[in-house]
């Protein structure tokens, strides 16, 4: 887990003259971080797996700072801050003591990454950058296309899925040459991230619902699930861009941390749900099909246990690479082994079936307006605000993350107007919500990138697998996605149905438990209002729901 305690620690003295922060807000109006005091009571932690990041809170009385890598980036090793540090960063960041709370107070000046750069800093070789950005690429990829498996999960897709993949990586592409292009953060990687998935997911499998009930062909209904989710995606742009530029961050981060425990635990049991469902060969997984079909899921189950495992112990950045790597080797030295070709291994079930794959400049040839049934979108409002309210919070995040590992202030409502813009360009590339990838830009933070080719690499090595002409799926076993989604799905539940009873309140827990099972029978956006209401009855009604009760009132 990656320790967010980046903001002052809370003042419990009647007598202190200091203004308490809120965990993961914009940087306040004549405030800077005092990092001498970072950690000591700070109640927010946070965990990431690949191209996630999210949030949860625990306890931690006086204690010293304690902060574990990424299991995505390994180095495990926890340290504490020395006073010489502490010291360091006071000296750097000239220490501000805050004054007591006063209306129209001067905000000080935030200064990027590049600006704050010291001549003496050399700057890596060209050949550096391009090296971290084809390992973040490498790492990048896969994950992108097993996001467009979820995305598309329902059977009425399964004929399409060369070139919806295409459009996932074109997404993806188009996010990290935004972020290149318009981030504060040189280093930064932006891509097709979790926190909107399954929001998509909904709309597209709803869409396409209402399509065939009502005897529409299918480019009709293609037609419609492709400009809907990427006019969805354009409008969740256009929201973050409004909310930064009203200065908004701070109210979007107000969701309680149990409630966003709970969704979080939901997007791990729906990658899970949905990589079983992918290595049985169908949309929906039923008892019938875990019986019949439990010998295909094995190796996927294994993978993913495999990959999280390592990663957790290993705590490297080769790990996520190197496992996939090796869940391929071994399935293709297995054909070798009993004489059996590609061809047999589809014809058994282990491939999905071979289907030609678009050129390049086909990619789009489902977004034709013409053919859109524009009354497939009114019944999905409720779902878009509430993904432009998730999407929101996860940029949140991110850049909290980054902020710490940074040791610099950013600007929350700066960076969140730059999410949306990439979130607008993607959706009118046809593309799909997305944010920083935080524990990428963190390895690349790490390794002193402070080149933008990298991220431009990233994008370019996503462009290479947009115009191969051969279909990529065709060639890789259902398991091997299936092993991704089942480490995200691990990762996830684990840590939000289990781990986390250690970080808070028995009440704010059953709160997070409530959640997940509210998301599960009255679906994602009335689970989640459901959730906010119970944690607000419960504070109004006097209980202890922990530090974040009276931050938030």
């Amino acid at each position: 887990m990656l320790f967010f305690g980046a903001l002052q620690s809370q003042k419990r003295n009647e007598e202190s003259n200091f203004t308490e922060l809120k965990p993961h807000q914009s940087l306040p109006k004549g405030y800077r971080f005092d990092f001498k005091d970072v950690g000591k009571g700070s109640p927010w932690r946070g965990v990431s797996s690949p191209m996630c990041t999210h949030l949860h809170r625990g306890y931690m009385e006086s204690t010293p700072m304690r902060r574990q890598r990424s299991r995505s980036l390994g180095d495990g090793q926890d340290f504490e801050w020395s006073e010489e540090e502490h010291l360091q960063y006071t000296q750097k960041f000239d220490k501000l003591q805050p004054p007591r709370r006063q209306k129209n107070l001067t905000a000080l000046p935030v200064t990027s990454v590049a600006e704050e750069q010291t001549e003496d800093e050399e700057e890596n070789p060209l050949w550096v950058n391009i090296m971290y950005g084809l390992i973040n690429g490498i790492i990048v990829v896969p994950v992108l296309m097993s996001f467009g498996n979820i995305i598309y999960r329902d059977d009425s897709f399964s004929p399409y899925m060369p070139a919806l993949i295409k459009l996932t990586l074109v997404s993806g592409m188009v996010h990290q040459i935004c972020f290149s292009l318009f981030s504060s953060l040189p280093f930064a990687v932006g891509q097709v991230q979790d926190a909107g998935l399954i929001f998509l997911s909904q709309m597209a499998a709803t869409m396409s619902l209402y399509c065939r009930s009502r005897g529409y062909d299918d480019d009709t209904m293609m037609a419609t699930v492709t400009v809907g989710l990427g006019l969805a995606t354009a409008l969740l742009g256009v929201g973050l861009f409004i909310i930064g530029k009203l200065q908004l961050a701070q109210l979007v981060q107000a969701l309680p941390t149990p409630v966003v425990g709970g969704y979080l635990a939901f997007i791990g049991w729906f990658c899970g749900v949905s990589g079983l469902a992918m290595m049985a060969g169908t949309s929906e997984l039923t008892m019938d099909a875990l019986q019949d079909k439990w010998l295909y899921m094995l190796p996927g189950l294994a993978g993913g246990l495999t990959i999280y495992i390592s990663a957790c112990v290993l705590r490297h950045v080769a790990v996520l690479p190197t496992c996939i790597s090796l869940i391929l080797l071994v399935f293709y030295l297995g054909l070798w082994l009993t004489g059996k070709s590609v061809e047999d291994a589809t014809t058994n079930g282990w491939m999905p079936e071979q289907q030609d794959s678009p050129l390049w400049y086909h990619t789009w040839d489902y977004l034709k307006l013409d053919k859109v049934v524009w009354s497939a979108f009114p019944p999905q409002a409720l779902t878009l605000v509430s993904m432009i309210f998730v999407v929101a919070l996860s940029s949140s995040l991110d850049v909290a993350a980054i902020e710490l590992e940074l040791k610099q202030p950013l600007d929350y409502n700066s960076e969140l107007s730059m999410v949306g813009i990439s979130n607008f360009v993607s959706g009118l590339t046809g593309g799909y919500t997305g944010s920083y990838i935080f524990s990428q830009s963190i390895f690349s933070l790490r390794a002193g990138i402070r080149s933008r080719v990298t991220g431009f690499v990233i994008a370019l090595l996503e462009l290479c697998m947009v115009v191969l002409p051969f279909p990529i799926l065709s060639y890789v076993p259902n398991f091997f996605f299936g092993s991704l989604l089942i480490m995200i799905c691990v990762d996830l539940v684990y840590e939000w149905l289990w781990e986390v009873r250690l970080k808070l309140k028995r009440l704010e827990y059953a709160i997070c438990i409530g959640t997940f099972l509210f998301i599960q029978f009255l679906g994602v956006e009335y689970g989640i209002i459901a959730g906010v209401i119970v944690h607000a009855l419960l504070r109004k009604m006097g209980f202890d729901l922990g530090i974040e009760a009276e931050n938030l009132q």
